[in-house]
């Protein structure tokens, strides 16, 4: 006794373009929540494209079509990109406020009083609401300018050592850390590692501290 293979499933092709053009929307968000400046940015692109990978194989079983689970890869592998490469990046550049915040608190840097030494007496503020880029508040900003090059660091609150910062002198700004570039004069670094140059995938690390 023979068992007959489940009949396909016909899918009219706008139906599954829309379905399609959904699951990537959706991957793709699901990749920009995982995100954490400073983080890994290999674990949510393969977290994304395991879940596109597990969508690909419903949709073969739904359908017994070889053709229909190819295509149902693509979005798994679009979004697992776009976590990658470009979901931050994006996401900076899309926030009007962060650039204007970062060269408001370099102004107010340039302004405020100062030891004997003429350090800056408060180069450090937390901000309670709002957010910058992919940093909610309450986060901290720090901002330090030298005639080498003026930084405004942003991190979370409780995670000094990761996050984004407002640079003119890039991948210098971090010695002894690895950094990944954004868009602009936006970076994100981590110094997780310690020191060490072992750097997550992605990042680039810069010596000399």
């Amino acid at each position: 006794m023979t068992h007959a293979r489940p009949p396909r499933l016909p899918v009219p092709a706008a139906a599954a373009a829309a379905v399609l053009a959904l699951v990537t929307v959706a991957l793709g968000y699901l990749g920009r929540v995982l995100l954490v400046p400073g983080g890994s940015l290999a674990v949510p692109a393969s977290i994304v494209g395991a879940i596109g990978g597990a969508v690909a194989a419903l949709g073969w079983m739904v359908t017994r079509s070889r053709a229909t689970a190819a295509a149902a890869l693509a979005p798994a592998v679009i979004a697992s990109e776009w976590t990658f490469s470009f979901a931050l990046p994006v996401s900076m550049a899309w926030d009007g406020g962060a650039t204007p915040q970062a060269r408001a608190d370099l102004r107010h840097l340039a302004s405020s009083p100062r030891s004997r030494f003429g350090i800056p007496l408060h180069p450090c503020t937390t901000v309670g609401a709002g957010h910058v880029g992919s940093i909610d508040a309450p986060y901290r900003a720090c901002s330090v300018g030298t005639p080498e090059g003026h930084v405004v660091v942003f991190t979370a609150a409780g995670r000094s050592t990761r996050g984004i910062a407002y640079t003119d002198i890039g991948s210098a700004t971090f010695p002894d850390a690895c950094a990944r570039h954004l868009t602009g004069n936006w970076w994100m670094f981590t110094q997780d590692g310690g020191g060490t140059g072992r750097c997550p995938i992605g990042y680039g690390f810069h010596g000399g501290g």
